[in-house]
């Protein structure tokens, strides 16, 4: 329950802290500040990632506060992790920062996903695994977005089938 609505601030704070700059330190910094007693209140923190994707410049720029399943995947199906820069929102006492990267538009593909994906296991305990989705956007990344989604979730109720599922399944795919 405490979570539940500590996202909701999250949600709600990054909503109008996006509206007042595009740099997503700035974004993040001023997220920082007003969670900050919250976080320390509920002895929780965040973990993020914000983008911001330039395809005209053929740029992204990203701060990443402790978010581990953030990539790039290129045309030629090579995947980069985007390094967290800093550590969660809440955990310490560093400033975000951001870094920026060349962006190909039409031919990378942007993935996020939340660590319930991987992490779902079956009934025998197995793991999904980061590889079988890294895999999957790999083999399927001059599909739509949608398409590729559809497919990690289609491995993923394969996978686990009528188990019990502990987390949550968030996932982004996102191309320019």
């Amino acid at each position: 329950y405490r979570a539940a609505l500590i996202m909701a601030l999250v949600m709600s704070a990054s909503a109008i802290h996006a509206q007042t700059t595009v740099d997503p330190a700035e974004v993040l910094n001023a997220l920082l500040a007003t969670l900050r007693e919250e976080l320390e209140s509920t002895e929780m923190f965040v973990t993020i990632f914000y983008a911001v994707l330039d395809p005209g410049r053929g740029t992204l720029r990203y701060a990443n506060a402790g978010h581990p399943h953030a990539f790039l995947v290129n045309g030629d199906g090579a995947a980069e992790r985007l390094a967290a820069l800093d550590t969660p929102l809440g955990m310490g006492g560093t400033h975000p920062t951001a870094v920026e990267r060349p962006w190909h538009a039409g031919t990378d593909l942007l993935l996020l996903f939340t660590d319930g994906i991987p992490d779902a296991r079956n009934r025998l305990d197995a793991r999904l695994g980061e590889q079988v989705v890294l895999d999957i956007v790999r083999d399927s990344r001059r599909e739509h977005p949608s398409v590729v989604v559809e497919r990690i979730f289609d491995a993923l109720r394969s996978h686990v089938g009528d188990a019990i599922r502990r987390d949550d399944l968030t996932l982004l795919v996102a191309r320019s």
